[in-house]
């Protein structure tokens, strides 16, 4: 500790020297003799404990206490006034300008002593606070950073499952465009051929309407005799249909394609919107729909809920990996075509509740309460990242505030309760 005396009595320097010498004080000692040497010391040196007289020329005490006061300096020793004062107005305004203690002159040792302890202790503990605040600020930056890397990572491990579950979807996909788009090219095919009729059609009568050599009678005979040459009837009444049929495959097509774009698109993991279930069900039925139609049939009871306020990607991805899921646990347990996936909306005074139900193997009980763990799979290796559902469980509960629980029974099904919340404060992060 380094302590100041500022006092203009050479003698009472010595004195409060001596006594803390004579008690083992361990301490460095400096004197000042004046208010302003006393302000030179504090902001020169480094000093834990000032010892200052009140009367003194240049500068008094009160008005060093002020100087301090007013420059508001970061680090303020601990201040023990020196008086002879017993005036309680003037002791106030040394404790409001920030002394800490006061001690009578002439010194008795023992209050002395007693006193200049008690404040080495509270500099002791004001130190260890200081120390304790700045390992607190410097693990909770470190945590920060880590926090950061955690969020970062998990991130990372969404969009990795995604693109996981998208690699499963694929081949499915292009099955269910190509479907549609082979039926559009093959009307295609016949609309061609159609519009050639047209064409020849209606060049032979303009080159008819151009002979002045034909009568009206002749040129309707002719006309007549064209059109059934050309089943010109047939045409008019199939060309429409094979419009309608070849919008509807288009139409088909888009809807997949849009749904299948925006499952996979990297969604901002912060951005959140009011979304209709249903229809974000809908999209989802029609990405995961090839992987379901072999396997199961797919029996949706969907009442209207009020919107909710959700990240739509991350609320998809949900879904898509519970249906998933559940078609797997169908394959090669029932008769082909005998599976069932229920998929449910139940509107509630706070919550969308969504159940997703399936006739599959189900879940022994030893590992239904593992299967929200990060890896855990009853797959087997090379199928499956034992992440699906632990994400799952992260995006309904940690960013969404709401409830994920199963109930399964070997040999019976599984069946997966979703509740969201129709709004919530922020993203929890």
């Amino acid at each position: 500790m380094r302590i100041l005396i500022v006092e203009d009595s050479r003698i009472n320097q010595f004195i409060a020297r001596d006594t803390l010498v004579k008690y083992e004080i361990d301490c460095e000692i400096e004197f000042a003799m004046d208010g302003e040497e006393a302000l030179q010391h504090i902001y020169g040196h480094s000093i834990d404990l000032v010892l200052l007289d009140i009367i003194m020329p240049k500068l008094t005490g009160l008005q060093v206490l002020e100087h301090l006061h007013t420059t508001k300096m970061k680090d303020i020793p601990k201040i023990i006034m020196l008086t002879t004062i017993s005036d309680s107005k003037i002791l106030k305004a040394c404790f409001d300008l920030g002394a800490s203690d006061y001690i009578k002159k002439p010194f008795e040792e023992m209050d002395f002593i007693s006193r200049i302890n008690s404040t080495f202790r509270e500099i002791e503990n004001d130190q260890k606070l200081k120390q304790n605040s700045q390992l607190l600020e410097e693990q909770n930056a470190k945590l920060v950073k880590v926090n950061e890397s955690l969020k970062e990572a998990q991130y990372h491990l969404v969009q990795k499952e995604k693109l996981v579950a998208i690699g499963e979807l694929a081949a499915g996909i292009a099955h269910e465009i190509n479907n549609p788009l082979a039926f559009v090219i093959s009307n295609f095919t016949n609309i061609r051929q159609y519009v050639d009729s047209f064409e020849n059609f209606i060049k032979t009568i303009m080159s008819k309407i151009e002979d002045s050599s034909l009568s009206l009678e002749e040129f309707k005979k002719v006309a007549a005799e064209l059109w059934e040459k050309s089943d010109m009837t047939f045409v008019f009444e199939d060309f429409p249909e094979l419009i309608t049929d070849s919008q509807k495959g288009l139409d088909r097509v888009a809807k997949i394609v849009n749904s299948m774009r925006n499952f996979a698109r990297l969604s901002d993991e912060n951005y959140f919107e009011y979304v209709d279930i249903i229809e974000l069900l809908e999209e989802v039925f029609i990405v995961v729909n090839n992987e379901v139609k072999y396997i199961a049939t797919l029996e949706k009871n969907l009442q209207q809920c009020p919107p909710i306020y959700c990240n739509k990607g991350q609320i998809e991805q949900v879904f898509v990996n519970l249906i998933i899921n559940a078609a797997h646990a169908i394959k090669g347990y029932t008769y082909a075509g005998s599976g069932i996936i229920k998929v449910e909306t139940i509107p509630e005074k706070e919550f969308c509740v969504i159940m997703v139900c399936d006739n599959g193997s189900g879940i022994d009980s030893e590992h239904l309460n593992k299967i929200f763990d990060p890896f855990f799979t009853t797959k087997p290796v090379g199928q499956g990242t034992g992440l699906g559902l632990s994400i799952s469980h992260n995006i309904i509960v940690d960013k969404h505030q709401g409830k994920i629980s199963v109930e399964s029974n070997p040999g019976e099904g599984t069946c997966f309760k979703i509740s969201i919340p129709y709004s919530h404060d922020e993203v929890v992060e």
